[in-house]
């Protein structure tokens, strides 16, 4: 299965002290010093969505004797809080080259397996990313996720779904540029494919029933995107 704002100025403390019951001159003294959480209240926490048109290798990406199938990913992030975010995604790996015709001359679909996964990612030492210098911001930094993932098979006849998987990863999602994205995560959870029904030539028909397993996720995904309120 394998399978991204401007500073905004730090307020002032101001201490005021009575000097006599007769004199209430108040003297105001700026604090010197800038602690940091204080410090954090200057980078701009920002939220907003995040529209994302990619590739890469991640769902939908295979190769074979038929040719070679390129997946295509359209994502949506957006975020909830400084360090946490809704994030949905629908991949398709669209087939290039020869595609397999079968008995009654129809050709094989040239969109492969799709799907769809949704989840909740959380950045995590941000702000000690930041002290550091290092890239940090809205959509940037690593991440810990948790995503449920369901996936089909496209055919001339009809779709079938393959199977699910409930993952949690971790992942680093990086600017390339003023509009490039890159996404790389790796995991690993449950899954589940579907029970089925096939004809045995001496049992006749059997039932297999639903299996559940172990899933992995391994992905590196470059993109489009921009980030809008």
């Amino acid at each position: 299965m394998r399978i991204l704002l401007v500073a905004a100025p730090a307020g002032l403390s101001f201490f005021t002290a009575f000097l006599t019951p007769q004199c209430t001159t108040a003297q105001t003294t700026p604090d010197s010093t800038t602690t940091p959480a204080a410090a954090s209240l200057a980078v701009p926490r920002g939220s907003g969505t995040l529209l994302k048109l990619g590739t890469g290798f991640t769902r939908g990406l295979s190769s074979g004797y038929w040719g070679l199938s390129v997946p295509i990913v359209l994502g949506v992030e957006h975020h909830l809080t400084p360090a946490f975010s809704l994030y949905a995604n629908g991949f398709s790996g669209f087939k290039v080259g020869k595609r397999q015709r079968y008995f009654n001359d129809v050709r094989e679909s040239i969109i492969g397996d799709y799907g769809f996964d949704v989840g909740v990612k959380y950045y995590y030492n941000q702000e000690k990313r930041r002290q550091n210098g290092r890239a940090t911001g809205p959509f940037v930094g690593n991440y810990l996720s948790l995503q449920s993932t369901s996936v089909f098979t496209a055919t001339p006849f009809r779709t079938h779904y393959n199977y699910s998987t409930l993952t949690l990863q971790w992942g680093m999602q990086r600017r390339l540029g003023k509009y490039g994205w890159l996404d790389a995560y790796v995991g690993a959870g449950l899954g589940r494919e579907p029970g089925y029904t096939y004809f045995d030539y001496y049992a006749g028909p059997v039932k297999r029933a639903p299996q559940l397993g172990i899933a992995t996720e391994l992905g590196i995904k470059f993109s489009l995107g921009k980030a809008v309120k």
